[in-house]
C-alpha cells in the first residue's frame, strides 16, 4: 500500500495473484469427485460404467477418450478415475460394467501437494479390498467385468486370477503384434478379420478354467511368441472379458480393435450384441 492508502500496480496483482489462486484452489476442490458423492449412484433406467486406468507406463487419458466415446455411442454414464483408491465396494455396488487397465506402479504427478521430494506414490493397486468388492460384484450381483492390457500383470493375486480363469504371461519387446484366429462362433468376435496392433506389448494368457472361451490369438512380429490374447468367462452370476492389447494408443486408436471393446463390452453387461460396426 502507499502513504495514501492506494494499491500500487505490483501489490495489486499479487493480490489478484492469491485470489485467484484461492478461486482455483477452492473450485477444485468443490469439483473434486468424491465415490459416496450420492450423484455417483445408478439413476434410474441409466447403465453405470466405472473405468479405471491410467499409470506411468500407459496413457490413461487415451483410454479414458476411447471408453469415453464408446459410452457416448452407446448412452451409457462413464464414471472414470487413474486412482485404484476411489474405486470402492460403494462405487461398484451398482455399476453395471467395471474396466480397469492398471499396472500395479505408483502414478506420477498424482501427489497431496504442490512441491515433493519422493518417488512416485501408489495408490495401492490392487489391494485385497478391491478383489474381493470385484468377485463380489461379478460373481453375486452379476456386473460385467472388462480386464485389458496389463491388468493381468497383478502376478501377486493368485486368487484374482483364478477368478478371471487365466494364468497371465509376461509381454516381450513393443512391437507389432498380429491378431488373429478370431472365434467365428462368439458373438464378440464374429466376422471379425486378421489385423495387425502397431507398437503394442504382446501379454498372452493361459486359459485355466475349463469354462473359459479363446477369442482371438496374437503373434509378435519380431518374437514370434504366440498367445491366446482376449477370452471371456461367465464367473458366477456375472461376465468377464480380457483383451491384452493395449500398452500405447495404437491400440486403443485401432478400429478394428475397438470394435473388440465395443462388442465387449455389451456382451459383459449381458445387453443384445450390436449389429453395426463401433
Amino acid at each position: 500500500m502507499t502513504q495514501h492508502g492506494n494499491m500500487s500496480r505490483r501489490d495489486a496483482f499479487r493480490l489478484g495473484l492469491g485470489m485467484f489462486a484461492g478461486t482455483a484452489l477452492a473450485a477444485q476442490t468443490a469439483n473434486a469427485g468424491m465415490p459416496n458423492d450420492p450423484k455417483y449412484r445408478k439413476r434410474r433406467g441409466e447403465t453405470k460404467v466405472v473405468y479405471l486406468g491410467g499409470d506411468q507406463l500407459h496413457n490413461g487419458m487415451q483410454q479414458e477418450q476411447t471408453f469415453r466415446a464408446i459410452c457416448d455411442k452407446a448412452g451409457w454414464r462413464l464414471i472414470a478415475t487413474q486412482d485404484a483408491r476411489y474405486v470402492t465396494a460403494e462405487l461398484l455396488s451398482d455399476a453395471d460394467l467395471l474396466c480397469i487397465t492398471r499396472w500395479q506402479g505408483g502414478i506420477w504427478g498424482w501427489r497431496e501437494g504442490p512441491v515433493f521430494d519422493d518417488g512416485p506414490q501408489s495408490d495401492g493397486f490392487m489391494s485385497d479390498e478391491l478383489e474381493a468388492a470385484i468377485i463380489d460384484n461379478v460373481s453375486n450381483r452379476g456386473m460385467g467385468f472388462m480386464s485389458l492390457h496389463c491388468t493381468i500383470a497383478t502376478w501377486d493375486k493368485p486368487k484374482f486370477h483364478e477368478f478371471l480363469g487365466i494364468k497371465g504371461m509376461m509381454h516381450g519387446p513393443v512391437q507389432n503384434v498380429h491378431m488373429h484366429d478370431f472365434n467365428q462362433d462368439h458373438p464378440i468376435t464374429q466376422g471379425l478379420d486378421d489385423f495387425d496392433v502397431a507398437s503394442d506389448e504382446n501379454f498372452g494368457v493361459e486359459l485355466i478354467n475349463p469354462d473359459a472361451v479363446a477369442l482371438y490369438e496374437s503373434t509378435g512380429i519380431d518374437d514370434k511368441r504366440h498367445d491366446i490374447a482376449g477370452w471371456c468367462l461367465k464367473q458366477g452370476e456375472g461376465r468377464i472379458v480380457g483383451l491384452a492389447a493395449g500398452h500405447s494408443s495404437t491400440a486403443w486408436r485401432n478400429p478394428n480393435y475397438r470394435q473388440l471393446y465395443w462388442r465387449g463390452a455389451h456382451w459383459a453387461m449381458k445387453k443384445e450384441m450390436p449389429s453395426d460396426k463401433y
